[in-house]
């Protein structure tokens, strides 16, 4: 296949297929690791967005040839799908319109926030579509420091809550946690809108990782969720410390 295509190492832990429709991303989350390749700088890569050659067009011959058959796909890991770009590109709204025409289950992780809510009307008349949000702060100073093109906290978690109310499944991913206190209380406070949870620490930043008893904050969260009734993933990464 050429647009849909299978995530590898770690990326494959959130999704066997996934669909990036956009080079670059305006969000310039400090965390990510979209610009750590060797083939586009940093600035460029968060400097604007710009869609994929053909993108539409090709991902129509991928829909054509899974025909409805598939594990669910990923929108997306690289490039947000409801970055700034989106509302006038509108390739996302085009790409879920062709996976609903062909019977293809998916999900969508974004920080756009409220932005998503343009496509609500779609989600909410297909079973087989998810929404989620990347949330690791409630503090929105910390979140502008780390998500500085993001988002604000509280227009994602109000496109969580209209998703919920439209009954479109609904879904948070915790990571990278940077703050563990924070991660805990995203899981308090939010657990009633949210169907799932996906849980990952950070890497590539060794300091922050020192600092942070991984092995206690598996405990803590595996708790918490489980004293919720939560749904909930908890990546590898998580299982390397001991406690």
């Amino acid at each position: 296949m050429n647009v849909i295509y299978e995530p590898k190492g770690k990326a494959r832990e959130y999704a066997e297929l996934a669909i990036n429709l956009y080079k670059g991303c305006e969000h310039r989350c400090r965390y990510c690791y979209g610009a750590r390749g060797p083939y586009i700088p940093a600035d460029r890569y968060y400097g604007s967005a710009s869609p994929k050659a053909h993108v539409i067009e090709r991902l129509k011959k991928d829909c054509n040839k899974l025909n409805g058959q598939c594990p669910e796909i990923l929108l997306s890991f690289l490039g947000d799908v409801y970055q700034p770009a989106e509302m006038e590109l509108c390739l996302t709204r085009q790409t879920i319109e062709m996976l609903i025409k062909h019977n293809l289950p998916f999900t969508i992780l974004t920080k756009g926030g409220t932005r998503a809510a343009r496509d609500f009307d779609l989600l909410a008349s297909y079973p087989k579509a998810r929404f989620g949000t990347t949330l690791i702060f409630l503090n929105q100073g910390d979140a502008e420091h780390w998500e500085p093109g993001a988002a604000s906290i509280t227009d994602r978690v109000e496109a969580i809550r209209q998703a919920h109310e439209r009954g479109i499944k609904t879904w948070i991913s915790l990571e990278p946690v940077i703050d563990p206190a924070q991660a805990l209380q995203i899981v308090r406070e939010l657990y009633p809108i949210v169907d799932h949870w996906k849980v990952g620490k950070i890497n590539y930043h060794h300091n922050i990782e020192r600092a942070v008893d991984w092995a206690g904050f598996r405990l803590a969260v595996t708790a918490l969720l489980d004293s919720l009734g939560a749904d909930y993933y908890l990546k590898r990464s998580l299982y390397k410390y001991d406690s």
